[in-house]
């Protein structure tokens, strides 16, 4: 699976200074509202300057049905349509894509310590909140491949940990 990946690697990776924090957005995760507020941006190569960056997961079941959510509002495709279209593999988007996956996009340019911290730390961050979704989900099933190794990441809540180690543990969770 992860050669499906592949194009969503090659983007701009990007990091953030937020006062004392050094957070690294990912999409569905507050990336609007941290990006918006940032007193500092790292791209790519500048990454590696970085001391210790923090990195927020959020529920993937909830982030997963959002996400693939709001790429048919952008898109104004059908949800169910769409998530059919996932299952079989012919899409992907980094809106849905599993967070382990952006955690790869970072080790391309920072190979220091991480923290993994709840969603909900966002308020101990910024009190902005951009492009918050009001309207009502599309309710759809879960697909494993997008969000189990996701639910293990959560294991490592609040663990300061070398981005390395978290890669090895889960790499093949996506082959």
């Amino acid at each position: 699976m992860l050669g499906h990946w592949a194009n969503l690697l090659n983007t701009d990776c990007i990091v953030v200074d937020i006062g004392p924090h050094t957070v690294y957005p990912i999409f569905r995760v507050g990336s609007s509202s941290l990006m918006s507020v940032a007193d500092k941006m790292y791209t790519n190569k500048q990454i590696h300057t970085c001391e210790h960056i923090d990195i927020m997961i959020r529920d993937p079941g909830d982030r997963f049905v959002s996400g693939l959510n709001v790429y048919c509002q952008q898109n104004n495709l059908d949800v169910k349509e769409t998530w059919r279209l996932v299952d079989q593999g012919k899409l992907v988007n980094r809106h849905f894509a599993p967070q382990y996956l952006w955690l790869l996009h970072l080790y391309k340019f920072y190979k220091g310590t991480v923290t993994l911290k709840p969603f909900d730390n966002i308020k101990k961050i910024t009190n902005v909140h951009k492009k918050k979704d009001k309207s009502k989900k599309v309710a759809v099933t879960l697909l494993k491949s997008f969000v189990e190794v996701d639910y293990r990441l959560m294991d490592h809540y609040n663990e300061t940990i070398q981005l390395g180690e978290l890669i090895r543990e889960y790499r093949h969770a996506l082959s």
